[in-house]
């Protein structure tokens, strides 16, 4: 057995769950660190916080939708 097909197979076993459980993580970890390093007001970031550990996946989800404030650049 090929070491492509080790891990092919290795691959098809891990459960589904875990995988999407880990994209989750590294979402709300992603989600956090630009809230906390945003310049928005304390109270905002508590909010956030909250609202992203307590319900994750609404609240990812909400923070992607209605959090990052992205300005375009005027013209000069």
């Amino acid at each position: 057995m090929s070491t492509l097909e080790r891990l092919a197979d290795a691959a098809a076993a891990i459960d589904p769950r875990w995988t999407l459980l880990g994209l989750l993580i590294v979402l709300d970890g992603w989600a956090l660190g630009h809230v906390w390093l945003s310049s928005e007001r304390r109270r905002e970031k508590v909010l956030w916080t909250g609202v992203l550990v307590l319900c994750p996946i609404i609240g990812c989800l909400f923070w992607f939708v209605l959090g990052p404030k992205r300005h375009a650049e005027e013209p000069r």
